[in-house]
């Protein structure tokens, strides 16, 4: 029999218990559903993320900042819900809420709002209520959730550089419609691919159009508002090709109006699209005021003793090209031109002289100068090259564009052809008043000068710290008669390994000596058929999209 002692023992005990049990079981449920609750928090997490990057992603398309917005918001909830299913782990489905904000960076030092110009910052907030099992008992039906995920896009600001040489043909669509369709020429080709090519990008994105031949067009600089109106898939279907390839001229522009927009952290981006060797040499040349021995219309079959028409002493600052054939001992000439759209005609002294064609490249103009218009060197790594020679024909059954050849010349080194061609084997006179300097009176030259300006420009754009800009290139080769290059635009883009094109009789790719590893590598897209140009761009374009978390 139980003692009243032990029976108030017993009694306090119980009552310890029950007291006990009323503090640890909402600390017990403390445990669980804050348990649960840090689970759905890591999942949200998780979510939210997901939505940011998809959010970043989907800004391309829609004309308008809110289009692109609201496509890029539907696009965040549809990840969002993926990765956080509507009462996911019994949460309430009423308490759920996504919300995505966009912010143009403005901070320059300590100013601004605090992201970088130049970058776009994505914050996606969402918000859920955790169910609860034992702190309902104390009134706590649901816990509150809300979490952040945040991702950041660089801006991009680009410019489309498009060759309409007359290699690529004359337009057979319709010249300004915005739904060409491929065609039968490479000008058509490009025109439709390149309009497509701009559905990829964002409003918040630069994107510049700049069309070129013997001139760089300074038609569309880079803008946000590209997409409006179709303003800059209208300047492209307006298009179309003739005349010569000033590839110098146009990487020139193209940089100016990159540095224009000034956005040092942004994604600054050239794309250039060619079908081949450029042949403009942009300079101020000198008035030729001595006599020499060289090639002229006046000449019979090869060198002639060529006497001047003045001698005074003057200059001439614009472009002068090869019109057409790379022969090597002939070669129709052209120019002066303008470099720039915007530039006024180019003056010719009235000395008497021949002002324009052949006869002006010539008769006129004494050499080409060591370096051009633009401060590039006229010299570099195709000083000693020679085009007319080293023929070569695509393996059968390689796809090539109607029109075009399947046999190209891809040249070589002029020292191994050392009797072929007037000037041989040199680019540079060998005696003579202008001895040593590039000779303006052969075809060939003013090529090699085009392509090593052309690279020396690449190179100073892709040197350049504040702004780091990436070109990227697309490569139509074997386009009408004109001679194909393996390196060229693999130098333009810094790859680190030429590698061989279809009209390469050897497959084997050779180190390049020029790369530079502390400057950005562009991509090099090649194809000998319009076929493939679309998917080309599409390539280019999915290179272009930067996200971060």
């Amino acid at each position: 029999m139980l003692t009243q002692s032990r029976l108030r023992q017993k009694g306090m005990a119980t009552m310890m218990t029950a007291f006990s049990m009323v503090m640890l079981v909402p600390i017990a449920g403390l445990a669980l559903d804050g348990g649960l609750a840090y689970i759905v928090k890591a999942r949200l997490s998780a979510a939210a993320d997901s939505a940011a990057l998809a959010a970043a992603r989907g800004l391309s398309g829609g004309s308008t900042v809110s289009a692109a917005q609201a496509q890029a918001t539907a696009l965040a909830t549809t990840f969002f819900n993926g990765n956080f299913p509507s009462a996911y782990l019994n949460t309430d489905t009423a308490g759920r809420a996504i919300n995505a904000v966009f912010t143009l960076g403005t901070g320059t030092g300590t100013s601004g709002n605090g992201i970088a110009n130049g970058i776009l910052q994505v914050q996606v907030t969402a918000s859920v209520r955790s169910a609860t099992y034992f702190m309902k008992w104390l009134g706590y039906a649901y816990l509150p959730i809300n979490t952040t995920g945040t991702a950041t896009r660089r801006q991009l600001v680009m410019t489309l550089v498009l060759d309409k040489s007359a290699s690529m043909g004359t337009r057979t669509t319709t010249v300004g419609s915005l739904n060409p369709g491929l065609g039968s020429t490479s000008c058509d080709a490009m025109v439709s691919s390149a309009i497509q090519f701009l559905n990829n990008f964002s409003p918040y994105d630069y994107i510049g159009v700049l069309p070129f031949d013997y001139t760089a067009y300074n038609t569309y600089p880079p803008t946000t508002s590209y997409a409006a109106g179709n303003a800059a898939a209208q300047v492209i279907a307006n298009i179309n090709c003739g005349n010569n390839t000033n590839t110098t001229a146009a990487l020139n522009l193209a940089f100016q109006q990159i540095q224009t927009v000034n956005l040092p952290l942004a994604n600054n981006v050239i794309v250039l699209f060619t079908d081949g060797v450029p042949n403009g040499v942009n300079a101020t040349f000198p008035i030729r005021t001595q006599a020499d021995t060289r090639l002229a219309s006046s000449c019979s079959g090869g060198e002639c003793a060529v006497p001047v028409c003045t001698t005074a002493t003057g200059s001439v600052s614009g472009v002068i090209a090869q019109a057409a054939g790379f022969n090597v001992n002939s070669g129709s000439l052209s120019g002066p031109f303008k470099m720039f759209s915007s530039d006024a005609t180019p003056s010719v002294p009235s000395n008497g002289c021949p002002n324009s064609g052949t006869d002006f490249v010539q008769k006129t103009l004494a050499y080409i100068p060591a370096t051009d218009y633009f401060n590039n060197s006229t010299s570099g790594p195709y000083d000693n090259w020679l085009y007319q020679v080293n023929s070569h024909t695509a393996p059968a059954g390689t796809s090539i564009t109607s029109g075009n050849s399947a046999t190209k010349n891809l040249g070589d080194l002029w020292s191994n052809y050392p009797t072929t061609g007037i000037g041989a084997p040199s680019n540079k006179f060998r005696s003579g008043p202008y001895q040593n300097n590039f000779r303006p009176d052969l075809a060939n030259t003013i090529g090699i000068v085009s392509m090593n300006t052309a690279v020396n420009q690449a190179n100073a754009i892709r040197g350049n710290t504040t702004f780091r800009p990436v070109i990227h290139t697309i490569y139509l080769q074997g386009n009408a008669g004109d001679p194909v290059d393996r390196a060229f635009l693999q130098l333009v883009t810094n790859q680190q390994t030429i590698q061989p094109i279809v009209y390469d009789s050897a497959a084997l790719p050779y180190t390049n000596t020029a790369y530079n590893p502390n400057q950005q590598i562009g991509l090099y897209l090649a194809t000998t058929t319009t076929q493939s140009l679309n998917n080309l761009f599409l390539q280019v374009a999915s290179s272009l999209l930067r996200i971060s978390q």
